[in-house]
């Protein structure tokens, strides 16, 4: 799992195209963005894509949670009423689950297509999940489908849609300026991109590493998730000493959702043998209900009835404590 999280989303949208590939040339240009400092909001919102009220925060929250039955059961009533973003999500949670969905999600993808670049994206001729499942079907027309639909919302402002546009332009210095540009608008998953591909690559040089890790600071700074997570994996990977600014980083992740973080969070509590037989079990009981992992609570020993309500409730506060924010999106939709 730990590895899944650590693919290069970017490549999966683009292939292996050259333009995104970072040059030590790079490294100036952000410097000039870093020295101009983040500048932190206290709105934990300001990342997502859907805000608390919106017809698809709840299903696409749980999608992210991994609680795909719950997201498959919302999303329901919505893509019979023909929304468009409802069919991309649902399309997104059924097209690997059963061959007999396989095509439902096709079509799916395809209506929502007309008028969401994200699902025309999905089947991009070098998207390996469209030549996965698809292959017949992935094809160019869908390219200038999403240059046309990307083109059409960053003309209304949409934040996303300008950074597309401006990606498929193909041209390495237009791209790593609209990373740029992104930040500093806070739409983050670009320069995690971008920073995912230097330290996933074994040819980067210190320089670029630095560079990548100052990156990912950078989109912490806003509580971004997947940097966190990115962080996290990096002192992982390396066997770093987990020290302060290690379980910081699993503090902050739990804080505010990230399914990596919580995971973490409950292996290292269970381990420790300091905790007691009840504290294990409301730190699984928590992860449990949270996104659905059950592990934590294959170890626990027997808990009576008088204790199970109390710890239950424990466990369900944990949960309640977590800010409710959306961090994935149409280009990073699935975090499994």
């Amino acid at each position: 799992m730990k590895k899944g999280l650590f693919i290069l989303l970017t490549i999966l949208i683009s292939g292996c195209s050259e333009y995104i590939e970072p040059q030590a040339s790079d490294i100036a240009v952000f410097e000039r963005f870093l020295s101009e400092k983040p500048n932190p909001t206290d709105d934990v919102n300001i990342a997502s894509i859907y805000k608390e009220g919106d017809a698809l925060f709840s299903p696409v929250l749980s999608i992210q949670r991994q609680k795909l039955a719950e997201a498959e059961e919302e999303l329901k009533p919505l893509v019979e009423k023909g929304d468009p973003e409802a069919m991309f999500w649902m399309a997104k949670i059924i097209y690997r689950s059963s061959i007999k969905d396989t095509p439902k999600a096709l079509s799916l993808l395809k209506e929502s297509a007309k008028t969401n670049p994200y699902a025309a994206m999905a089947l991009f001729p070098d998207n390996d999940q469209c030549q996965m499942y698809f292959p017949r079907e992935c094809n160019e027309k869908w390219v200038e489908q999403a240059k046309i639909l990307f083109s059409e919302d960053a003309k209304k402002g949409d934040v996303r849609a300008t950074f597309y546009s401006k990606m498929l332009k193909e041209d390495h210095d237009v791209y790593v300026d609209a990373i740029i540009e992104a930040a500093k608008v806070h739409y983050y998953y670009p320069l995690v991109d971008y920073s995912n591909y230097i330290l996933n690559d074994k040819s980067s040089n210190v320089e670029m590493k630095n560079l990548a890790l100052s990156l990912l600071n950078y989109a912490r700074v806003n509580n971004f998730i997947p940097a966190i997570d990115s962080l996290i994996h990096f002192y992982e990977n390396n066997e770093m000493d987990k020290g302060n600014d290690y379980i910081e980083l699993i503090k902050q992740g739990v804080l505010y959702g990230s399914n990596y973080a919580w995971n973490m969070n409950e292996t290292l509590f269970r381990i420790n043998d300091k905790n007691s037989n009840m504290d294990k079990y409301i730190k699984g009981k928590a992860l449990y209900d949270f996104n659905g992992r059950d592990i934590g609570l294959s170890f626990v020993k027997f808990i009576n009835n008088k204790e199970l309500a109390l710890a239950n409730k424990k466990a369900q506060e944990m949960v309640d404590a977590v800010e409710d924010v959306i961090y994935i999106d149409g280009a990073h939709p699935r975090q499994d």
